[in-house]
């Protein structure tokens, strides 16, 4: 029953996309363009609504993901979102192996979670009723522009990584005419904003069978972070992260999927810029929400340091045919942990006061790259929140 179920809500997200977009593939080679109305739903942030659109372009020969992608998408929420972002990347459009990527985004928020710093920090539901629906929120506008450059050492699997951004955000501490928020107590004069403009470097190793959805491999990551006050940043830290996802197969259909992270700042970094998940494709933000913890609140906990550990079960139920696209529907279930550290992230407490979070999704395939998901978690914070948005969370 449940296939049945998630077959036939995830085939009219699907049918969309074929109507509206354009196919030109045969094994990996042409192109492919597929639009979306971007309707979509995230407990944290409400209802979406906008437009998507992921082209992905082959080469006559073929390449593996892709040559390159262009995926532009505006995205409007019910809870105040509004969003403009192009992703850009290039596997083998470059020469010598060199992969480049791009991102552009402009966002402005009117309800950003805050909740306070640290792993102890406190959600009192009865101060949103007293204080109002915005006291662990504030507005947040950000832009931001980046690039990376990744190249592998020959005969091997290992990539270094170079790449550099600049990032402009402002502060509400008082969104929509509130009177009294956690951040305005916390910052009575005025909150910090500014940029904060970065360089950095790193070494993937990535033995991966493809790129979405892996089936078997090894992709693990070390990056470090610098952002200096002489790029004209507003704050001087550094960050660095250590990830490592794993994928072992149990069958043909069915992938075990796991993921540890670690990352910590030093340095003085503002308190708006400890939510960031530094990876080498596309930034996420935690810990807590679609990008990090399932069930738990989006930025539920910020700090210097953090630790998160997913480990997901993915079955691969269904493979079928419509409109001449070739789609399939991935099953799962998944529990997430995690925990951060006010200051400096201390080893020898990784599996302690751990945060724990766990759910179930569903995913379609239209090809191997464009991927509708559904995830829904729960935890002692959330019943059940949803999550419905486009890949997989790693």
């Amino acid at each position: 029953m449940l296939r049945n179920c998630a077959t036939n809500v995830l085939v009219l997200l699907a049918s969309l996309s074929v109507s509206l977009g354009a196919q030109e593939t045969s094994d990996q080679t042409g192109s492919q363009i597929t639009g979306l109305p971007a309707i979509n739903y995230d407990s944290d942030e409400g209802f979406g609504y906008g437009v998507l659109l992921e082209a992905y372009f082959y080469g006559e020969g073929g390449y593996s993901p892709y040559r390159f992608t262009i995926q532009p998408t505006l995205k409007f929420t019910t809870k105040g979102r509004r969003e403009l972002t192009v992703f850009f990347d290039a596997p083998h459009l470059l020469s010598n192996g060199w992969r480049v990527d791009g991102f552009l985004r402009s966002e402005r928020l009117i309800a950003s979670p805050y909740y306070g710093l640290g792993n102890n920090s406190i959600y009192d539901q009865t101060l949103e009723e007293t204080e109002g629906q915005y006291y662990y929120r504030f507005g947040r506008s950000r832009t931001k522009v980046s690039m990376n450059l990744q190249r592998p050492l020959e005969g091997s699997p290992v990539r270094i990584l170079f790449g550099g951004g600049v990032t402009r955000t402002s502060v509400e501490p008082l969104p929509e005419n509130a009177t009294r928020t956690l951040l305005s107590t916390e910052f009575p004069e005025n909150a910090p904003g500014g940029w904060s403009n970065y360089l950095r470097a790193g070494v993937v190793w990535d033995t991966r069978d493809r790129e979405t959805g892996p089936h078997r491999g090894t992709w693990s990551e070390f990056l470090v972070q610098a952002v200096p006050t002489f790029l004209g940043s507003q704050s001087q830290y550094l960050r660095w992260t250590l990830a490592d996802r794993r994928y072992f197969p149990l069958g043909d259909r069915l992938t075990f999927a796991n993921r540890f992270l670690l990352q910590n700042i030093e340095g003085s970094a503002p308190f708006y810029d400890l939510s960031i998940v530094q990876t080498s494709f596309k930034q996420e933000e935690g810990l807590g929400g679609a990008k990090t913890l399932r069930g738990i609140p989006k930025n539920r906990y910020i700090g210097k340091g953090m630790f998160l550990w997913n480990a997901e079960l993915r079955w691969r139920a269904h493979d079928f045919t419509m409109a001449g696209g070739a789609f399939h529907i991935v099953l799962s279930g998944f529990i997430d942990n995690g925990r951060v550290w006010k200051d400096d992230l201390q080893i020898g407490e990784l599996v302690s006061d751990l945060t724990t979070a766990y759910g179930g999704g569903v995913r379609l395939g239209l090809g191997e790259n464009f991927v509708v998901a559904v995830d829904v978690g729960h935890s002692d914070e959330a019943a059940a929140p949803i999550y419905i948005g486009l890949g997989y969370l790693y």
